[in-house]
């Protein structure tokens, strides 16, 4: 590589200047507030609706009070009862490959019953 010349990675300068509002948003956040009024008024009819279930209204009331009291904060205590020694630190990392393969695998399964993919993982055309 020719030195002096940078390919990809972050150089100084570039980006966004703080405090710049994101201009693909801009117009975006504009139009969505012409129906703020709306939107809430669609939570609070949710909220009083007898007939809804009650987690539906549960939730409506929760999105109604994050509005307007703002989200609670979440606080998080962690204490380190043990020392992470090189065997505790592998079995984790076991634990965590074996949990990503039957994830991807159940992911597999899914793409296969949508008819996205076969059983060989060859992608399929949906338009037929």
């Amino acid at each position: 590589m020719t030195e002096g010349k940078q390919r990809g990675g972050k150089r100084p300068g570039s980006g966004r200047k703080k405090g710049v509002q994101n201009k693909a948003t801009i117009d975006l956040k504009g139009m969505a507030g012409e129906f703020t009024e709306e939107a809430i008024q669609v939570f609070v009819d949710v909220m009083r609706d007898t007939e809804a279930p009650a987690a539906v209204r549960v939730q409506a009331a929760d999105k109604l009070l994050d509005r307007s009291h703002g989200r609670p904060s979440i606080h998080v205590e962690a204490t380190q009862s043990g020392k992470l020694t090189p065997e505790l630190l592998d079995r984790i990392k076991n634990e965590f490959v074996v949990r990503m393969e039957k994830a991807r695998e159940r992911q597999r399964q899914v793409y296969i019953e949508r008819g996205l993919i076969d059983e060989d993982g060859n992608r399929l055309d949906r338009m037929r």
